[in-house]
């Protein structure tokens, strides 16, 4: 009798458990970063190109960078919407405030964070799911910390 109620305790606790963990996996917020996106990623030589040959115009880099990295540099012409590392509801709202300056036009826009990773594939993500079309997003490759052309001042402003 002893052995069936420990069984049984056993079975009521195993079910518990997987009630539990199913209903804080749902509960869960799915990270922006994995979402089902064809993820389009520029390198950084590619993206020197665009930067010498194309009209300023005809293109728009976003850099997430934190306010204070963003000062020590950037890409020039870049627009500065501090979110990074977008993973709070108050830095995924700083995205969705920019949004309407990236809605119009079909330029292509070009998203730099620190890393050129999640940072900016929340941002991108976002930016999608506020009316930017998704095939004018892209990334950049290993992001502004390893930016290969700092030491030209027509690559890289400072202030």
């Amino acid at each position: 009798m002893k052995k069936r109620v420990n069984g049984i305790v056993m079975i009521l606790l195993a079910v518990f458990a997987v009630v539990v963990t199913g209903c804080a996996k749902g509960d869960a917020k799915e990270d922006r970063a994995e979402a089902d996106i064809d993820w389009q990623m520029i390198t950084p030589k590619d993206m020197k190109k665009v930067i010498e040959s194309e009209s300023k115009d005809s293109y728009q880099i976003i850099d997430i960078q934190p306010e204070s990295d963003f000062k020590k540099g950037h890409l020039p012409n870049s627009i500065s919407v501090p979110a990074y590392p977008v993973d709070t509801e108050k830095l995924e709202k700083v995205v969705v405030d920019h949004a309407d300056q990236f809605k119009d036009g079909d330029n292509p826009i070009y998203v730099v964070c620190p890393g050129g990773g999640s940072g900016a594939k929340r941002t991108v993500s976002i930016l999608i799911d506020e009316g930017v079309d998704a095939s004018r997003m892209h990334i950049i490759e290993n992001g502004a910390k390893k930016w290969p052309y700092k030491d030209d001042k027509k690559l890289w402003v400072t202030e």
